[in-house]
């Protein structure tokens, strides 16, 4: 099953979730969600540290299981303590510190397991693994809207263990086919390496993670919760549109590191990126074009402000699609430190101009602000990508022969 094929029919499964979450449990419930999958997101980058991309650049250098037993140890350590810490400054909705610390643990123990399978560029398992956890997942929410009566935030929960847990076993299982005993001698080293590596990386993560959602936290204390289940319906819509270059750049990041050769990731990192950076501009555009009435009659007169937060990311979401293919650069290359002061720029821009314009223009303000973060953070990689590269200017442009090519690494995909 392809990469791409696979994260298009998954934001199609998405988006399923979304309108039913709409439909079902209205925007209050919806924002309410959104700061629980939140928190369990912060969570999992915390165990990025050591269970994140770093596994990607070292798989091929390192014995497996002195990966493994680092990363799986300290998941659930992180995620219990992380978890812990948000209960304490009141980042955890009342009433779910228990599931987040579970759910938490969950995720991060698969992200694990998926950037080791990444690692060894075992594509097509993924992308099967991921149609089955997001299937399983609106299974779930099914049976309870379609056969109950229950319309409470716990459907969601329910629905989210169901999904991980299969997730969670599928990608243990085929993990385990390759891990094999062995000494674990030199274990302080590898680790020693990860930090490293994944230091800069989740640094950025956890950067970008806040340019993306530290205005969930400021439209709740400013505004309400129903506002931000609106705000968050529109973000996830546009976030929609990043399917297509985060799935180049799960293939991109794959074969860079594994090629280890300058030119080459040059070469494919200016094919895929004006390849994500056209097609999102298309599909941002189409999006745009739909009447705000389209809106209302999917989701519910509680979310007519969704085109106005669409509007207001068009810039972003284009930008970003761009920035996604050049952190997969920069990763895939041993220098994440860019991604990480990119998106340290980021971030001082989201923090500045919610401060000010959520307060005057509402979520339509934080829309604006995140599209500011997103284009400063972007800019900085592109400047970053141009001096390490010694591009050109006339490199950016579209040629015949690189359409050949990304024909060619998208064949390879679909055949992992």
């Amino acid at each position: 099953m392809g990469t791409i094929f696979t994260r298009f029919l998954a934001a199609i499964l998405t988006l399923i979730i979304i309108v039913m979450n709409a439909r079902f449990l209205g925007a209050e419930k919806v924002g309410v969600i959104s700061l629980i999958i939140l928190a369990v997101t912060i969570v999992q980058l915390v165990n990025n540290f050591i269970g994140g991309s770093a596994l990607i650049y070292l798989i091929p250098r390192t014995p497996l299981l002195k990966l493994f037993v680092p990363s799986y140890i300290w998941g659930v350590v992180a995620s219990i303590a992380c978890s812990g810490v948000l209960q304490l400054t009141d980042s955890i909705p009342a009433g779910f510190f228990i599931h987040v610390t579970i759910l938490a643990t969950l995720h991060s123990l698969i992200t694990v397991n998926t950037m080791i399978l990444l690692g060894q560029e075992r594509i097509r398992a993924i992308n099967v693994l991921t149609v089955i956890q997001i299937t399983s997942l609106i299974a779930t929410l099914l049976v309870f809207y379609l056969f109950t009566s229950n319309r409470e935030i716990m459907v969601y929960i329910i629905a989210m263990y169901a999904s991980y847990v299969i997730m969670f076993l599928g990608s243990f299982a085929l993990l385990t086919t390759r891990l094999k005993r062995g000494d674990l001698t030199g274990m302080k080293q590898v680790i020693r390496e990860i930090l490293a590596f994944g230091s800069w990386a989740q640094t950025a993560n956890i950067f970008q993670l806040f340019n993306y959602r530290l205005s969930y936290y400021f439209i709740e204390h400013m505004i309400n919760k129903a506002a931000l289940g609106v705000y968050s319906t529109g973000v996830q819509l546009s976030e929609g549109v990043w399917v297509i270059p985060r799935s180049i750049s799960m293939v991109q990041i794959a074969r860079i590191s594994n090629e280890k050769r300058w030119d080459y990731a040059v070469k494919v990192t200016l094919i895929f990126s004006k390849a994500g950076v056209l097609v999102s501009t298309f599909i941002v555009g189409l999006i745009l074009l739909l009447p705000t009435g389209f809106f209302v009659l999917i989701f519910g007169p509680e979310f007519s402000g969704v085109k106005p937060v669409i509007i207001s990311l068009a810039v972003g979401i284009i930008t970003l699609s761009f920035s996604i293919l050049l952190s997969a650069f920069f990763s895939g290359m041993g220098k994440p430190m860019h991604s990480t002061i990119a998106s340290g720029i980021g971030l001082i821009f989201t923090i500045a101009l919610s401060l000010w314009l959520i307060p005057i223009y509402g979520i339509v303000g934080a829309g604006i602000a995140a599209s500011c973060s997103y284009t400063s953070a972007t800019l900085y990689q592109l400047i970053a990508f141009v001096v390490l590269s010694k591009v050109k200017t006339r490199d950016f442009l579209i040629r015949r022969e690189e359409i050949r090519i990304l024909v060619q690494e998208v064949r390879r995909s679909v055949g992992r």
